[in-house]
């Protein structure tokens, strides 16, 4: 009897670390607003590897995973590249989550396409992209290596028009110009890593404050319960709010 208990134990024990071993990182952006989420992939081409690049993708994946993803919820699209990045897919362009991740599994490195930063962007926020007149706008830029004033200006302009920006540096970015990017405050907006092995390390925090960013349409955002935390003695801010 005492084995038979103790063999029930732990087989018990054995599913719980299972079921542990599949838990995602972070818990799911419960959210009833709509949000047009924009991931941009800024870097040259000759500067990163096939390994740097994975890790990107793995980013991209929890990010998407975290949002409900509809034409009524939250909407996704993606370009990449370095000064003149393409246009990999529209806000509208995939209408499910498993669209989206399918898509990223997809993804390959692209050299320049002759677009400038700031016209890709811009183009990606319009009606005709899928961009909804009563949804919340974020841009989320995730630059690896140095990047030139072209950057600054697109992110100047997506200011103007609106759009709020999350600046993640990888690598030698320039923390002061990385500042200059996001938007205000910089300490929930801004991040950065020295390798992009560290970007799946701070990925929970990035997606919480997406998700306060996408429920924040009408309000002015305000990060009542900041958590102040060393990423590869790097020093993040998650913004933890719970309305």
């Amino acid at each position: 009897m005492d084995h038979l208990l103790m063999v029930l134990v732990l087989l018990w024990s054995s599913g719980l670390q299972a079921e542990d071993k599949h838990q995602p990182t972070g818990s799911q952006c419960e959210s009833t607003a709509k949000a047009d989420i924009m991931l941009a992939l800024v870097y040259r081409y000759e500067n990163i590897s096939l390994e740097d690049y994975r890790y990107m993708k793995s980013f991209l994946t929890k990010i998407v995973s975290y949002f409900d993803i509809g034409p009524d919820k939250v909407q996704i699209g993606l370009v990449q590249g370095s000064g003149y990045p393409e246009i990999e897919w529209k806000l509208n362009t995939h209408q499910t989550k498993q669209s989206l991740l399918e898509a990223i599994t997809h993804l390959q490195q692209r050299r320049d396409s002759g677009i400038f930063l700031g016209s890709s962007l811009d183009r990606l926020f319009k009606p005709t992209a899928g961009m909804r007149a009563d949804s919340q706008r974020i841009a989320v830029l995730i630059i690896d290596g140095k990047f030139n004033s072209d950057l600054y200006e697109a992110s100047q302009l997506l200011r103007h028009i609106g759009i709020e920006i999350y600046a993640i540096g990888v690598k030698d970015v320039n923390e002061g110009r990385l500042r200059d990017i996001a938007s205000d405050p910089a300490e929930s907006h801004m991040f950065r890593v020295s390798d992009s092995s560290f970007l799946l390390d701070i990925v929970d925090h990035v997606t919480i404050n997406l998700c306060n960013s996408a429920n924040s349409l009408g309000r002015q955002r305000v990060c009542y319960h900041q958590t102040a935390i060393h990423v590869n003695t790097t020093l993040i801010h998650c913004c933890q709010n719970q309305s």
